[in-house]
């Protein structure tokens, strides 16, 4: 049992790597609750540890909801989050618009609000590793166990190992919740995750096929008598007067970098010897039977007509004939509104048959008339033929007309 124990626990760097990867999953399912419930939502770096699970309890945290969560595609495990029942009844209130004084009863609605907050916060948090592990991770539906006591959770991971990892976060939810909750996971799907976050792959690198670097040609090497013979051996270019050496010149004689040969003269810098034509940078030279200065032939210019876009009158009134034959010809939804009410979701769901919904009207104020979302006119509420009606009484042509309406 110890050896098994041993081998299951997490080492201190393993512990890290999951504590991140928890970190990151659990903030996008704090996103995701933040989303659900309209207010700020906090959960903090995790704490973790690998305990025995005869030695594992939360009775601090009791009486608790515990919620199953099986990972079935990307890793395989499962873990089970336990969160205390005040925190619980005080989220669903926050969702279902309750008043403070409220008592909430876990009833088949509000274990279906649980599981689908459970759904949303988890679906988020397994997105979230998914995008950290670079594989796709999916998640079955969270389902809520029957009973959860420190028995029961006990036996569910002894048939799994000896061991597990508890994971408690510090939950907070702005001006409603400020408590804790656990996650009890496997040690295998630790150090799965672990396993890939840090890129194991089971292939030593020193396995890899080595890489072959194609050799590169190399340059022929000349020696400097190779050199000065090709040098003297090509012609002078044409329309320059060839440069005789000076006399004495040594053909072995090596020239000092940036001075000229003895009894040359040496020409400045970015300077053109005098008489010379200054070539212009990244230009051929001229040919000696051209001429350096060049006549440009006269250029030709002429003002442009521009075409004119405006069709004839007769022509663009039958062109807005047309299109004002399309535009009528398009279906408009209309309808009717007799008044608008605003409930709780509690109160939406206890509806009955003979139950009465009142509105924010009055009897015999007029209706409206909408047309396709947007307020068109108002009226009065007729009967024509045994059919309901409405005889207009207002038109509302302008938004600046709604709002002093309203």
């Amino acid at each position: 049992m110890t050896t098994t124990a041993s081998a299951e626990k997490l080492t201190d760097m393993e512990v890290d790597v999951i504590g991140e990867v928890m970190n990151i999953s659990m903030g996008s399912a704090a996103t995701a609750m933040s989303t659900i419930l309209g207010t700020k939502v906090n959960i903090t770096t995790p704490r973790i540890e690998t305990v025995d699970v005869e030695e594992f309890e939360f009775t601090y945290l009791e009486p608790v909801i515990g919620v199953l969560i099986n990972y079935v595609e990307g890793i395989d495990g499962s873990n089970v989050l336990l969160l205390k029942e005040d925190d619980m009844k005080k989220i669903l209130s926050q969702l279902f618009g309750m008043e403070p004084g409220d008592e909430m009863e876990f009833d088949e609605i509000s274990k279906s609000a649980i599981g689908e907050i459970m759904n949303q916060m988890m679906g988020s948090a397994a997105g979230a590793l998914a995008s950290f592990l670079g594989k796709v991770v999916n998640i079955s539906p969270p389902t809520m166990l029957d009973t959860t006591s420190k028995t029961s959770v006990r036996e569910l991971f002894a048939l799994k190992g000896e061991s597990l990892v508890s994971i408690k976060f510090h939950l907070i939810i702005e001006d409603l919740v400020d408590s804790e909750f656990i996650s009890a996971m496997e040690p295998n799907l630790a150090k799965e995750i672990v396993a890939m976050s840090m890129g194991a792959s089971g292939v030593d690198e020193e396995e890899a096929p080595p890489v072959e670097i194609p050799a590169q040609p190399q340059a022929h090497a000349q020696t400097q008598a190779e050199v000065q013979q090709a040098v003297s051996q090509q012609p002078p270019p044409q329309g320059y007067p060839q440069q005789q050496p000076p006399q004495g010149y040594d053909p072995n004689y090596q020239q000092p970098y940036g001075q000229a040969p003895p009894g040359q003269y040496q020409q400045p810098y970015g300077q053109m010897p005098p008489g010379q034509y200054q070539q212009p940078y990244g230009q051929k030279p001229p040919h000696p039977s051209e001429n350096v200065v060049s006549h440009q032939q006269p250029v030709e210019v002429s003002n442009y007509n521009y075409r004119s876009f405006d069709a004839p009158p007769d022509q663009a009134n039958m062109v807005s004939a047309d299109n004002l034959d399309l535009i009528m010809s398009v279906p408009i939804q209309i309808s009717v509104e007799l008044g608008r009410t605003q409930k709780k979701i509690k109160d939406i769901a206890e509806l009955t048959l003979g139950n009465i919904v009142e509105l924010d009207r009055q009897a015999g104020d007029q209706v409206d008339v909408i047309a396709n979302g947007r307020l068109i006119a108002r009226g009065d509420v007729v009967v024509v033929d045994g059919n309901y009606s409405v005889k207009i009484t207002e038109i509302i042509k302008t938004k600046e007309e709604l709002n002093n309406k309203n």
